[in-house]
This record gives structure tokens, C-alpha cells and sequence, in this order.
């Protein structure tokens, strides 16, 4: 059985102190190497969709899901196996039917200790209560023998309503519960988008404990349910990220005082039993501090939090990248500073909207949905690191790749992993533009 690794999203580095001022973003040359080009062809996936996190094991095999694709183009489990001449080979774990097994798995994979694969579909499930599905909780748990099929379980299916729908990425801890948002759901008589009008709950955070014996049922439980108050959050970011005491952070993309959207903490109880309780780390304004958070905290030393929106309250409403610092003592507020905000239309990238990796130099890479090269309207997307400085001063920052007429829409996460290269996948690009996989030298 291979060693899967952690996910690097959740490392801490050691880095110098900083300040707030945004430094430039210049282009620079780098390598960049499409390793895989979904053609959607032959049960092949398409669309490695936005949200979806790579996850990689000691051999360096890359493990994906597309949200299209497969024989009933209802999205797909990959594995990208590197060859040992170069190049790479795709191996399709799980096609998805898009019954009861879910439809549109948008959310990556996770591993537990024993090689088994943990994801989510955005619908399907056996239950129709929103309309093609509320979505699932999945496992693919690998053969006994090299060469065989997965065994896919559904491990619960959300029933829409108080219970949620549409779950995001699922993270896993080290009791083997695997927690995770759902888009929508929780108090059901809640407007939270007004465009709809619908009262369909403003999403909520899930826990799916294991069972005690094998074979058994896991046990589904409601942490928290945002409930469109003043102040709170609503519609939670499909990622959320874990500390190393059980704490859960992320974002969400609308709601707050100021209806830009929020950076939150949920905290266990104190001895195991009774309420979560939420935190409100920061309420966006909209203005230079960002508004729209994506994607979700990225995890430094020291309690800080690095962090995307994709509004800058300035001139062509840009982006900017954020850091959140926990307060001297305990009970105290949370301070956001800006590391960088995005210019519009000069080579820069535009409107980042997924969680960043960091190094252990404290770097920082993510990526932009826009910007970059005009030749795609709003530009293609970029690939972008941020730098901090050696003492007191400005972040600098680079431009990796800049997508230019290739494709656009990169749309995922970055790791920093096996030769300091960074991997990714974009959802419009490859020989057929139904999306691929790619390297990056940093």
C-alpha cells in the first residue's frame, strides 16, 4: 500500500515579520508543463472544476475528480500516474452514474491512513428534494490487488432542507470524522439569496463521524447553521481548514455587516459535548479591505491566516490578498491587513478567488480567474506568488504564468510538492479545452 500524504495546505512555516504596504506584481519566465489534457472521450473526465484540491501519494501519483466526463458524463475519480521516460498516464478510478451514487463530484479527494479516497458530489443521491439531488458523501476504497476496481460507497446523502445541500470539500482528522460546508440548507425559512427567492437556508457546517465497527453507518451531525442574522456570514466557501486543536475556519461570500462576506472560527465545546460556537474573524467591507472571500484560509505561523477576495473596493474591483493575525490575548478582535491588491488590465492578475499554498519560506501561490493577457476577454488567469520581505516592508510579488491565448480559468489551488513544483488543474484549457492538469516551477 503507498504512504498518502497530508495535505500541505495545513503546514506551518516559520516566517520573518511583515507589513501591510502591497508590493507590485511583475512578470517573470518560469517553466510551466501541461501534463494531462482531459479529452472526455472513452469514459474520460472533462472539466477539472474549480474548487476540486489535488491530493498525491509517496509515489507521486496525482489524484483528482472532474465534475463532467465519464460514460454518463457525470463526472469522474482520476489518477494521474507519472511514467517512469516522462509523461503521464491517467487511470479512471470512478465514473460516476448520477443516481444514487451523486452527480458531479467538484470537490477534490482526501486520503485516510489506509489508502482510502474520501469526496463529495455537489447532487445526485436518492433523494430529489432539490431537484436532481442534494448531493453525497462518498468513499473509493482502493483493491486488494494492483490492477482492480475501487469499491465506491455512499456514505450519506443530504436531504436538502435543515439538513443542507450541495456539500463542498471534505477534510479528514486525525479521529477519521471528515467535516465539510454545505452551500445551502440549515434553518429553512431563511432567504439568503434574493435573486431566487427562495428560502432555501444560507448553508451550514457538517461533521460525518466514522463508525464504531466496519461496515457500519457513519453518523451525520450539524455543527453550526449560518443563520442569515445581521453580522453572520451566509453561503460558506466550498473549503474549510482545520488547526491542530479541532478549530474549523473558513469563508463565506456574502453576508456579514456589510453584505461582502465574512472570515469565521468554529470551536469545539469544551469536553466534547454541546454547541459549536462561531466567531466572526472579520466582517469585509467591500472597500480596501476586500469584499467576496474565496476559496478558504490558508494556515501560517503563529495563528495567522492568509486569505483571497475577489472584490477590492478600487478601481476596476480587482482583488486582494489578505492576512488575518489573532489577537495578543484571548477574546480580543482579529486584525485583517492587505498584503497585495490587484491592478486591472496592466499584466497583473485579476480577481483571485481560491486558497493559496504557502512553503516553507513562507511564500505564498494562488492563482486569478482573470487578468494576465487581454487575449481572452477579462483576460486568461494567471498563476502568482507573493513573497514576504526579510524584515519590515512590502510583499513582492510575481507573476508565474500568465495563461495567454492557451486557455483561461485555472480556478484551483495550488500544493507545493515533490521538487518544489506546484500542481494545479484549469477548467477551459488542454488540446481539447475540456481542462488538464499542470506543473509549475515556482
Amino acid at each position: 500500500m503507498k504512504v498518502r500524504s497530508a495535505n500541505l495546505f495545513f503546514r506551518a512555516v516559520v516566517l520573518s515579520a511583515v507589513a501591510v504596504s502591497a508590493g507590485s506584481i511583475l512578470g517573470q519566465a518560469q517553466t510551466f508543463n501541461n501534463i494531462y489534457s482531459f479529452t472526455g472521450a472513452g469514459g474520460d473526465g472533462e472539466y477539472p472544476f474549480p474548487y476540486g484540491h489535488l491530493s498525491f501519494d509517496s509515489s507521486g501519483d496525482i489524484y483528482g475528480t472532474t465534475a463532467g466526463g465519464g460514460s454518463g458524463y457525470n463526472g469522474t475519480v482520476f489518477e494521474l500516474v507519472p511514467k517512469s521516460g516522462g509523461g503521464w498516464t491517467e487511470k479512471i478510478l470512478y465514473e460516476f452514474a448520477g443516481d444514487a451514487d451523486g452527480r458531479q463530484p467538484s470537490a477534490g479527494v482526501v486520503f485516510d491512513a489506509s489508502g482510502n479516497l474520501y469526496g463529495t458530489t455537489s447532487y445526485g443521491g436518492n433523494n430529489q428534494a432539490c431537484g436532481g439531488g442534494c448531493g453525497t458523501v462518498f468513499e473509493l476504497s482502493p483493491p486488494a490487488q494492483s490492477g482492480g476496481a475501487w469499491t465506491h460507497t455512499v456514505l450519506y446523502t443530504f436531504q436538502g432542507g435543515f439538513d443542507g445541500a450541495q456539500p463542498g470539500a471534505a477534510i479528514i482528522e486525525s479521529n477519521g470524522a471528515l467535516y465539510g460546508p454545505t452551500s445551502t440548507g440549515g434553518t429553512p425559512a431563511v432567504l439568503c439569496n434574493s435573486n431566487r427567492k427562495i428560502k432555501s437556508g444560507c448553508g451550514t457546517i457538517f461533521e460525518l463521524a466514522p463508525p464504531a465497527q466496519k461496515g457500519g453507518a457513519w453518523t451525520k451531525s450539524i455543527l453550526y447553521t449560518f443563520p442569515g442574522a445581521t453580522g453572520d456570514g451566509t453561503t460558506p466557501s466550498r473549503d474549510i481548514v482545520a488547526d491542530g486543536e479541532g478549530n474549523l475556519y473558513g469563508v463565506t461570500g456574502a453576508g456579514g455587516t456589510s453584505h461582502y462576506g465574512i472570515a469565521y472560527k468554529l470551536s469545539p465545546p469544551a469536553g466534547g459535548s454541546g454547541a459549536w460556537t462561531e466567531t466572526v474573524l472579520h466582517n469585509f467591507t467591500g472597500g480596501s479591505d476586500g469584499g467576496y472571500p474565496g476559496g478558504t484560509l490558508t494556515p501560517g505561523p503563529n495563528g495567522i491566516f492568509y486569505g483571497t477576495a475577489s472584490y477590492s473596493g478600487v478601481a476596476n474591483e480587482s482583488g486582494v490578498v489578505f492576512q488575518l493575525t489573532p489577537p495578543a490575548q484571548s477574546g480580543g478582535a482579529w486584525t485583517e491587513n492587505v498584503l497585495h491588491t490587484f491592478p486591472a488590465f496592466n499584466g497583473d492578475g485579476t480577481t483571485p478567488a481560491s486558497t493559496m499554498a504557502i512553503d516553507a519560506s513562507g511564500n505564498l501561490y494562488g492563482t486569478t480567474d482573470f487578468g494576465g493577457s487581454t487575449a481572452c476577454y477579462l483576460g486568461c488567469g494567471t498563476v502568482f506568488k507573493l513573497a514576504p520581505p526579510s524584515g519590515v516592508g512590502s510583499w513582492t510579488g510575481t507573476i508565474l504564468h500568465d495563461w495567454g491565448n492557451s486557455g483561461q480559468t485555472p480556478d484551483t489551488s495550488l500544493v507545493d510538492l515533490h521538487g518544489n513544483l506546484l500542481y494545479g488543474t484549469a477548467t477551459y484549457q488542454g488540446a481539447e479545452d475540456l481542462g488538464s492538469a499542470f506543473t509549475l516551477v515556482p
